[in-house]
């Protein structure tokens, strides 16, 4: 999710890392705490439970820096929108190690929505070997790694995606070779992918960033937002679904009706 131009993101930014502040500004506990406007019990809790890193020591004394000092100002603003100590927490984390912050916030799962949690099954090689007999090659094998469809697990297989794995499986009973169909499964997720990327951008543009560009969002405007995005998400779907299907039909009749024809005159000319 682009959340560059989010207030959250610009927030962040402008919030310099403890270790790369400028080392000009100086401050004991009880400086670093009337600067931040909090008490010292509320900066040392914040620093037991992670938010705050700890001082520099010189000796038995404590000091902070300008870092600290802008550190201790974010987890204020959040606090006073709502946001728990344990998603503060959460979201300084994943700003610190540069991962995105839509998770953090709530709004990656409302998007991806719970299908994408699917859980792994262990299928044993035996298993495999007798699903799909003379078509599992290396070749295929390391295919189907690649695209993240199994992964090897010790002395068995994890099957990522049961629900493509098993739609595979049928679709290969039926005649299909599993060459083709990893080929073919190859060549959707490199289309569908700009296509999700398109619908996310446009969720982002009009939803998202609406709501994240001048403020910082209270906790109860995400949960808004949250089942918003859930209640979009059946309706996107709807909507790929019936062109995919609308898709299906035009093909199947140009191309059947192509094979007829050749047939046909195939037939005239004997």
């Amino acid at each position: 999710m682009n959340e560059s131009s989010s207030f959250l993101q610009r927030l962040l930014a402008r919030t310099p890392r403890v270790a790369d502040a400028p080392s000009s500004a100086e401050y004991s506990v009880d400086e670093l705490a009337n600067a931040g406007g909090t008490t010292v019990r509320n900066l040392r809790a914040y620093q037991d439970r992670g938010l705050l890193p700890p001082p520099e020591r010189r000796g038995r004394i404590g000091v902070y820096n300008d870092g600290h000092l802008a550190r201790l100002q974010l987890i204020g603003q959040l606090l006073e929108r709502g946001y728990s100590i344990a998603s503060i927490r959460e979201l300084l984390e994943a700003w610190e190690q540069g991962q995105g912050l839509s998770h953090v916030l709530g709004l990656e799962q409302a998007i991806v929505g719970a299908w994408h949690q699917v859980e792994p099954t262990r299928l044993e090689f035996a298993e495999l070997q007798a699903l799909f007999g003379d078509g599992l090659t290396d070749a295929n094998l390391d295919l189907a790694q690649s695209l993240g469809l199994v992964e090897f697990a010790g002395d068995h297989l994890r099957v990522l995606n049961p629900r493509v794995f098993a739609a595979g499986v049928e679709l290969y009973r039926a005649g299909i070779p599993l060459a083709s169909l990893l080929e073919l499964f190859a060549s959707i997720r490199r289309q569908v992918q700009p296509m999700a990327a398109g619908i996310v951008q446009l969720i982002v543009q009009h939803l998202v960033n609406p709501l994240l560009s001048t403020s910082l969002p209270h906790v109860d405007e995400l949960q808004r937002l949250n089942q918003q995005l859930l209640g979009l998400r059946p309706l996107v779907e709807q909507v790929v679904d019936s062109e995919l299907a609308s898709a299906l039909h035009d093909s199947a009749n140009q191309e059947l009706g192509e094979r007829v024809g050749v047939l046909l005159r195939g037939f005239l000319k004997s």
